[in-house]
């Protein structure tokens, strides 16, 4: 998926998103089945998780479950990893700093078109994720290098009115 065969991981896009068929989507921040007015034709489904050390095994949970239904199992490995990285980051990282002990809001998105899947998760907070090198001597740092390798591409995407997407997409 996003291995090459020199064994390079994807970079994370410094430019942005890339103008495609699912950013309407994520930027809105919409949670409805439809594509947005606009769009191409595409199928989404979006979960509501609870901010507990659980969600991240329950996302790998519908991933498959999705990825069954929609005949997509050729990337169940690889988007169970993914997932339950974003979802990792956003509960660790994800909180809005100006929130005063309201409720977390993490939510799952999955889109597809095709052959293409995209996997994102929402948080609360506008910081962008940016991947760093892992310090080896600690035990975290290691998830956004881990989704760059396993996915085709990835990046975040700011949401109205607050908050991001971090996705991933799989071809």
């Amino acid at each position: 998926m996003g291995r090459t065969l020199e064994g390079e991981c994807s970079p994370a896009l410094e430019s942005g998103p890339p103008r495609t068929w699912w950013l309407p989507a994520l930027s809105h921040g919409s949670s409805a089945r439809t594509p947005p007015r606009g769009t191409a034709s595409h199928e989404r489904l979006s979960w509501r998780l609870d901010a507990d050390p659980t969600a991240p095994a329950v996302a790998r949970e519908i991933a498959r479950g999705i990825l069954r239904e929609w005949g997509m199992t050729r990337f169940a490995a690889d988007v169970e990893l993914v997932v339950s990285e974003l979802v990792t980051n956003a509960l660790r990282h994800g909180p809005d700093p100006g929130a005063s002990g309201g409720d977390c809001l993490l939510q799952l998105t999955m889109m597809r078109r095709g052959g293409e899947l995209v996997c994102a998760v929402r948080d609360a907070n506008d910081r962008i994720p940016v991947r760093r090198e892992p310090d080896f001597m600690l035990e975290t740092g290691r998830g956004l290098r881990l989704v760059s390798c396993f996915a085709a591409s990835w990046g975040a995407v700011p949401t109205v009115p607050v908050g991001k997407f971090v996705w991933a997409l799989f071809r």
